[in-house]
């Protein structure tokens, strides 16, 4: 059998770059969220622990490289573009 061909221009690279750099995107968008969320629950109702308040705030910490993973797939489309000239 033949392997199935790549993406045969510049153009179809980068539409195939975009949708996956989309998709991360929304995906880590979704857990940042989700992880903000849980790490305020937890503030909230740590009442003075202080393991409790560090793992919520271990929840904060993970929920800014979400946000710089996702910011970061937004990013690598334009770099692509500039070195494949499309």
């Amino acid at each position: 059998k033949e392997l199935p061909s790549g993406p045969q221009s510049g153009t179809a690279l980068l539409n195939i770059v975009d949708v996956v750099t989309n998709w991360v995107f929304a995906i880590f968008t979704v857990l940042t969220i989700i992880f903000v969320l849980l790490a305020a629950f937890q503030f909230v109702t740590a009442g003075g622990d202080a393991v409790k308040v560090g793992e919520a705030r271990q929840k904060l910490i993970w929920a800014s490289v979400g946000v710089i993973i996702a910011l970061a797939s937004k990013g690598i489309v334009p770099v692509v573009r500039t070195i494949v000239g499309g």
